[in-house]
C-alpha cells in the first residue's frame, strides 16, 4: 500500500477541510488585524525596515477578502493562515512577505484571534442580559401593589407581590452580568508576542501590539498564555451561570401561561396557532427559550468535558474543532436571552386572577400565627399549633378560618381564648396585610420594593457604563490601528 503524502484524503476531509470553513467564518478578519499589529510594531521596532513595513501593509490591504471567504480547501495548504500567507505572497515578494511571521507563532497567533472574536460575542451576551434585566425592572416598576401566591414546592405558599417576584428575578441577572464582565476583563489581554510557549529573542513590544488590538495589557507568562484555556472556561462557566437562571424562569413564565393557572398574556408576535385546533394559543417563544438555552447549556458542558483533562500547553483539543463549540454555546445563549427579553417586554398579567389567589389556599396564616405570637406572648411552636388546628377545621368545614374556628382551637391548646376580634382577625389573614408588614430589608412590602429598584436601577447604570466603557474601548482600538494603517501606507 502506497503511503500518502500530507495531508492524507481522511485527514483532509475530516479534519483540515471543516476547519479552514470554520477558519474562514470565524477568523478572517482576526488573522488581518493580527497581522497589521503585529507588522506595525515589528517596523517600530526597528526590526523590519519601513520599505518592508509599506510593501507589507499594502500586501494586506490587496487582499481580496470576498474571494478568500470563496475558496475551497483542496489540500495546497494546511489551513487558513498558510493559505494567507501564501495570498500575502503574491502580493509582494517572498522574502519581505517571510518576514512578517518574524518573532510570532501559529500558537500565539491563535489564541489571540480566539479572543478577539470571543470578547465581542461576551458583549453581545452582556448586552442582552442587561436588556432582560432592564424589562424584569420595567415591569417590576409597574407592579408595587400587585399581589401575587408565591409558591414553594410548587404549592401555594405565602403572598407576595409580582414587583418583588421580578426583582429576584433581576436580581440573580444583576450577578450573572457581574461574571460575564469578569469573564470580559479576564479575558481580554493579549497572548501576542508568546511565540510557540517561550516567547522570542528579537526585541519585541507586546504592550503595543496589545494596545493596536484594543486589549488591555499582554498577557504575563508565555507559557500560560499558551497553556491556559481559562479565557474561554471562565466565560463558558458565566453562561453555564446564565442559562441555569434562564431556565428556571422561562419555566416559571409557561406556567403562567397554562389555561390551569391562566394569569399572563404574551404578545400575539410570541405565539402561535394550531394546524388542527382553532383555540389554540400556543407559547412557542417561551418553549424556544427552555430549548435554545438547553441547547446552549449542553454545549459549555460539552466544551468542559472536551477539555477536562487535556495537557497544560499547546494542544489541538482546544483549538480548531472546539473554538467554533464555544461560539454556538454563547450565541445560543444569547439567541435564548434575547427572546425573552422581547417576549416579556409587552406580556400583561391578570392583575384580578393573582390577587385572588393570592388570598386563597390559607397562604396568609403564616402571619396569624406570627401575630398570636406578638399579641400573646407565646412561642412561635405554640401559635403555629393553633393555627394548624384552625386551618384543618377550616378545611373539614369547607371555610375560611373563621373566628370562631380561630377560638376554638386557641381553646383546645390553649385552655382559653386569644384576644383577637373577627376584625382583627380578618386584617390579619389579608393578603395586603401579609405584604404591607413584611418592611424588612428584602421584604415584600411596596416600600422596601420600590427602594430594591432603586438599588437595581443605579446597578443598571453602573452597568451601562461598563458596557459602553468596554465597546469604546474596542472600537478605538481599532480605528486607532486602521489609521496607522492609512498613514504608514501614506508616507
Amino acid at each position: 500500500m502506497t503511503e500518502e503524502k500530507f495531508p492524507a484524503r481522511i485527514y483532509k476531509e475530516n479534519v483540515l477541510a471543516d476547519c479552514f470553513e470554520d477558519a474562514k467564518r470565524y477568523f478572517l478578519q482576526p488573522y488581518i488585524d493580527v497581522d497589521f499589529a503585529h507588522v506595525v510594531m515589528l517596523a517600530e521596532q526597528e526590526i523590519i525596515t519601513k520599505d518592508e513595513l509599506k510593501a507589507l501593509l499594502k500586501a494586506l490591504k490587496s487582499l481580496d477578502l470576498d474571494s478568500i471567504k470563496q475558496a475551497e480547501y483542496d489540500g495546497s495548504f494546511e489551513d487558513l493562515f498558510y493559505y494567507l500567507q501564501r495570498e500575502i505572497t503574491k502580493n509582494c515578494d517572498v522574502d519581505t512577505a517571510g518576514k512578517l511571521h518574524t518573532a510570532r507563532s501559529r500558537n500565539d497567533i491563535d489564541v489571540t484571534i480566539y479572543r478577539l472574536y470571543l470578547r465581542k460575542q461576551v458583549l453581545k451576551l452582556l448586552r442582552s442580559a442587561m436588556d432582560l434585566r432592564k424589562v424584569f425592572l420595567d415591569l417590576a416598576a409597574e407592579h408595587h401593589e400587585t399581589l401575587i401566591p408565591a409558591y414553594t414546592h410548587t404549592q401555594p405558599a405565602q403572598p407576595s407581590t409580582l414587583a418583588h417576584y421580578l426583582l429576584g428575578m433581576a436580581e440573580n441577572l444583576g450577578r450573572d452580568i457581574k461574571r460575564l464582565q469578569r469573564a470580559f476583563d479576564n479575558m481580554n489581554l493579549c497572548p501576542l508576542g508568546s511565540g510557540a510557549i517561550t516567547t522570542t529573542g528579537f526585541p519585541i513590544n507586546r504592550e503595543r501590539v496589545a494596545e493596536l488590538l484594543g486589549f488591555y495589557a499582554p498577557t504575563i507568562n508565555s507559557y500560560a498564555s499558551i497553556a491556559s484555556v481559562d479565557y474561554f472556561t471562565e466565560t463558558l462557566g458565566a453562561t453555564a451561570a446564565l442559562l441555569v437562571n434562564i431556565g428556571k424562569f422561562a419555566q416559571e413564565f409557561l406556567l403562567m401561561a397554562m389555561k390551569e393557572f391562566d394569569v399572563i398574556r404574551l404578545p400575539d408576535g410570541y405565539v402561535q396557532g394550531s394546524s388542527i385546533m382553532p383555540q389554540k394559543r400556543n407559547p412557542v417563544a417561551l418553549e424556544h427559550i427552555r430549548a435554545i438555552g438547553s441547547k446552549a447549556l449542553g454545549q459549555t458542558l460539552g466544551v468542559f468535558t472536551s477539555i477536562h483533562n487535556t495537557p497544560f500547553g499547546d494542544i489541538n483539543d482546544v483549538e480548531d474543532d472546539l473554538q467554533p463549540l464555544i461560539y454556538s454555546a454563547v450565541r445560543d445563549a444569547n439567541r435564548a436571552v434575547a427572546l425573552f427579553a422581547g417576549t416579556l417586554e409587552s406580556a400583561t398579567f391578570k392583575l384580578e386572577t393573582l390577587k385572588k389567589r393570592a388570598g386563597e389556599n390559607f397562604i396568609t396564616v403564616t402571619e396569624l400565627a406570627d401575630t398570636i405570637v406578638r399579641r400573646e406572648n407565646l412561642s412561635f411552636r405554640i401559635a403555629h399549633s393553633i393555627v394548624g388546628k384552625s386551618v384543618r377545621a377550616a378545611i373539614e368545614n369547607e371555610s375560611e378560618v373563621t373566628h370562631s374556628i380561630l377560638q376554638t382551637a386557641a381553646i383546645e391548646v390553649l385552655g382559653r381564648e386569644i384576644s383577637m376580634t373577627e376584625a382583627e382577625l380578618n386584617e390579619t389573614l389579608s393578603p395586603e396585610n401579609f405584604v404591607n408588614v413584611r418592611t424588612i430589608y428584602g421584604g415584600t412590602a411596596p416600600s422596601e420594593t420600590r427602594r430594591a429598584l432603586s438599588v437595581e436601577r443605579d446597578h443598571e447604570s453602573i452597568d451601562e457604563l461598563f458596557f459602553t466603557e468596554k465597546t469604546d474601548f474596542l472600537r478605538a482600538g481599532g480605528e486607532k490601528l486602521n489609521a496607522l494603517v492609512e498613514q504608514h501606507l501614506a508616507s
